[in-house]
């Protein structure tokens, strides 16, 4: 027969080549497995790490709860919180010009009394002060007596007024009384005790009247600067208080 139709002989083997049963064998990285006698033993697969169902913040069911149990308490709080009645605020109208300057000279003027008043009493109270003997000179009786006479003390001498226990019959005697110094206007007689009931009504009444001098001021009435009006008023009074303890001392 020709070579087109040539039968294939059964009994030829299909490739004159024969695999080598001696060959080498190439290795492989241990990540693919090893080569056993029937084929590739591939690596084992790594368990799946678990997931966790519960974020860092925790679940959304847990934070729909707490939201939910700050809401309950906070619409607890406000049942049993009292309710107030609906009253309307007025709007408070600036003080008026004129009135308010008026208030402010006449409690100015009463500042400066009850601290003139009280500053030498309370210097000698204190401490600060000069012993000496003063001569009774002059004295008018009535409801506040006024009584004059000669100071002298330690280098100096001086006609003072005289405060204290001391009235018309003493003109003419000599008692001990105390002065802040020579450039002090009156002179104590009297002891110690006494001095409390000088300056400590008179600073009553000095507090008394800046309280007022806040009030006629217009000073709470503001909406705007009403924290540093009212300091104002305060820092005024302060410093006619200390004026009238320097020019005590």
């Amino acid at each position: 027969m020709s070579g087109t139709n040539r039968a294939v002989d059964p009994q030829q083997p299909a490739s004159s080549e024969t695999p080598d049963a001696n060959a080498p064998v190439p290795e492989l990285p241990a990540a693919y497995g090893t080569v056993g006698d029937y084929g590739w033993d591939p690596a084992p697969e790594p368990a799946p790490r678990p997931v966790s169902q519960r974020g860092p913040l925790g679940s959304q069911a847990d934070g729909m709860a707490a939201i939910r149990a700050v809401w309950e308490r906070a619409a607890e709080t406000e049942r049993r919180r009292p309710a107030k009645p609906g009253r309307p605020q007025r709007r408070r109208e600036p003080k008026a010009f004129a009135p308010a300057l008026l208030g402010i000279l006449v409690c100015a003027c009463l500042l400066m009394f009850f601290a003139w008043t009280a500053a030498p009493a309370l210097w000698i109270s204190v401490g600060h002060y000069e012993y000496g003997t003063v001569t009774v000179t002059s004295c008018q009786d009535g409801f506040a007596p006024a009584c004059t006479g000669r100071f002298e003390a330690d280098g100096w001498a001086k006609d003072l007024h005289l405060t204290g226990e001391v009235d018309a019959a003493d003109v003419g005697a000599t008692l001990f009384a105390r002065s802040t110094g020579p450039d002090a206007h009156s002179a104590y007689v009297g002891e110690t005790a006494g001095l409390l009931l000088r300056w400590a009504p008179s600073l009553v009444l000095f507090m008394a009247v800046a309280f007022a001098l806040v009030g006629v001021s217009g000073a709470t009435r503001l909406y705007e600067g009403r924290s540093g009006a009212i300091g104002l008023c305060w820092a005024f009074a302060g410093a006619v208080l200390a004026a009238a303890l320097a020019f005590a001392w």
